[in-house]
């Protein structure tokens, strides 16, 4: 293990993205259950909206996400090697990220130019593929860099996630431990609304003070040592 002030400022970092990340994540939830409450078409209206405009809207405080994300991991990474695949995981977020914003940005240039160029599978299937009373299913029927995006940001979610378990598990925070539980489960199953959504902004929610147990477990070793 290396020099706690690694862990402290990594800890620091990825607290603050998980505070963005949980209150966008309840936000998007109560939006998506009340979208349950109406007529099917004003779910799929929203979901549209949701799925199009809210990653433009979200473009600064992601980008936020997404470097202290990097930054906390390297930190974590340089704490402990044990720790160095959360840091994999963050760097294939940053590249799930930037894949989205391009593709944000070619949409927004070519209907600013009046020749919006949207691939026609968006046009002609469906992105709801199911509503019940109780979900939502989305479709995967998705251009190709979206679907990328999405399948990188699931698996560096994963790999961080599992990261922050191990960190939790190694000093003994079980909200850290069930925080990143749920944090998998949601990003693993992000298809289906607002259920996935509602894990992720809880897990994350239970993980901002997990990590202070953490660090507190942490300085207690150390004066332990001492």
């Amino acid at each position: 293990m290396g020099n706690l002030d690694f862990l402290e400022r990594g800890v620091e970092y990825i607290r603050w993205s998980l505070l963005i990340v949980s209150i966008d994540a309840l936000t998007l939830t109560i939006l998506l259950t009340l979208s349950l409450l109406v007529t099917p078409l004003a779910t799929y209206i929203l979901t549209v909206v949701i799925s199009y405009f809210l990653l433009i809207s979200t473009v600064i405080p992601y980008a936020l996400v997404v470097i202290l994300w990097l930054i906390g991991f390297r930190d974590l990474a340089r704490y402990d090697g044990r720790y160095s695949p959360g840091f994999i995981g963050a760097v294939v977020t940053v590249i799930s990220y930037f894949i989205n914003i391009v593709y944000m940005g070619y949409l927004v240039i070519n209907m600013l130019i009046g020749n919006l160029l949207i691939p026609k599978p968006v046009i002609t299937q469906p992105i709801v593929l199911t509503r019940t009373w109780l979900f939502i299913v989305f479709s995967l029927y998705l251009p190709l860099p979206i679907f990328t995006s999405l399948i990188l940001g699931i698996i560096g979610s994963v790999l961080s996630m599992a990261t922050l378990y191990r960190l939790g598990r190694d000093f003994s925070s079980s909200s850290a431990r069930l925080g990143s539980v749920l944090g998998i489960v949601g990003a693993l199953l992000i298809e289906f609304q607002p259920f996935s959504t509602a894990l992720i902004g809880v897990g994350t929610a239970l993980l901002f003070p997990g990590l202070d147990d953490v660090l507190a477990n942490a300085e207690k070793r150390v004066l332990s040592f001492n």
